[in-house]
């Protein structure tokens, strides 16, 4: 979606508040027919970027972030570049904040090295990559364009799941899976990770079905629904992969991730459920074969570390490599 010269990636709709536009990464037409909560969670910042190029010294974007436990750090590429020294990084307040970010230099080695190793983004490309929290966007100063769609990668991976997927404890968005996969690939990212509200719900994935800007996609389905029955979450869970089927796109899904915590009986019932639920184009990989390791844990026994999601990221990626090299 764009405005003001900007192309907010991830974003389907710019609700006006009185604290700024929120961005929502579902249509309300989605968000509306979804448990209760989960269109609040779609509002999050999670695998949104504000993309522009800037066109005269520098441009400054006027955000606010809602309060939050951790530190609310946007990142700046250019392009695939990750931004260097004073250009890496910007603190987003909650109160109105100031974000200074000037044109890239170095751009023609950049832009060699682009063409030399197929990078897909466009180095005068600025990409601001959002914290996973909710951010309000209250307006930008500059001379800025959008970018066009040949300054983007040619093919894009979409990631559906949980607050693993969302990139909680990955510290950094760049270092969620789905960010760190797209970027093995070459490829742009569309991040629908939900944490605490990824329920498999019908409605999500008619949404993800209907959606024709995306070549591949992952599903990471269980640990938000433990608390649900067997019947429950078996009903649940072959609803929504029918509807993937039948897009017959490719759809990488897995099962619980290795974790510490109690339901281990359970979850293991869970995860058969979904591998019984997968197969044609639905590739299913178990979760304990992405994550197994109980040092990879964090404190709180469920999320992984850092390590832990390299090793997702790294385990999974090898699998799409092998079945997607006709189309990537």
């Amino acid at each position: 979606m764009k405005m003001d010269k900007i192309d907010f990636h991830n974003v389907e709709e710019i609700i006006k508040t009185e604290n700024g536009y929120r961005l929502s990464r579902l249509p309300q037409t989605t968000a509306n027919r979804l448990d209760e909560g989960t269109a609040d969670v779609s509002c999050s910042g999670t695998g949104v970027e504000l993309r522009f190029k800037i066109k005269g010294d520098a441009a400054v974007l006027r955000l606010r972030a809602d309060k939050g436990a951790e530190v609310r750090a946007a990142y700046i590429y250019y392009g695939a570049f990750q931004g260097g020294w004073e250009n890496s990084s910007r603190i987003i307040l909650s109160e109105e904040t100031a974000v200074r970010i000037e044109r890239p230099k170095n751009l023609e080695i950049m832009k060699r090295v682009t063409a030399e190793r197929k990078l897909g983004f466009d180095p005068e490309v600025v990409r601001l990559v959002l914290p996973s929290g909710i951010c309000y966007y209250l307006g930008a100063e500059g001379e800025i364009e959008a970018p066009s769609a040949a300054d983007y990668p040619d093919k894009t991976y979409l990631a559906y799941g949980s607050s693993i997927t969302h990139g909680s404890l990955a510290l950094a968005m760049p270092y969620s899976y789905p960010f760190q996969i797209a970027q093995r690939f070459g490829c742009d990212y569309i991040n629908l990770g939900h944490a605490g509200r990824a329920r498999a719900e019908k409605p999500i994935a008619e949404y993800i079905a209907a959606r024709p800007d995306w070549d591949f996609a992952s599903v990471e389905l269980g640990i938000n629904m433990l608390g649900f029955s067997e019947e429950d979450f078996e009903r649940r869970v072959r609803d929504f992969l029918a509807v993937l089927a039948e897009d017959g796109r490719p759809v990488f899904v897995t099962s619980i991730f290795g974790f510490l915590g109690g339901d281990q009986e359970k979850a293991a019932k869970f995860r058969r459920i979904v591998r019984d639920c997968s197969g044609g184009n639905l590739i299913f990989t178990d979760g304990l074969e992405l994550l197994d390791d109980p040092a990879k844990i964090s404190e709180d026994l469920v999320h992984p570390s850092l390590e832990g999601i390299r090793q997702i990221a790294d385990r999974w990626y090898e699998i799409m490599r092998k079945h997607l090299n006709t189309i990537i």
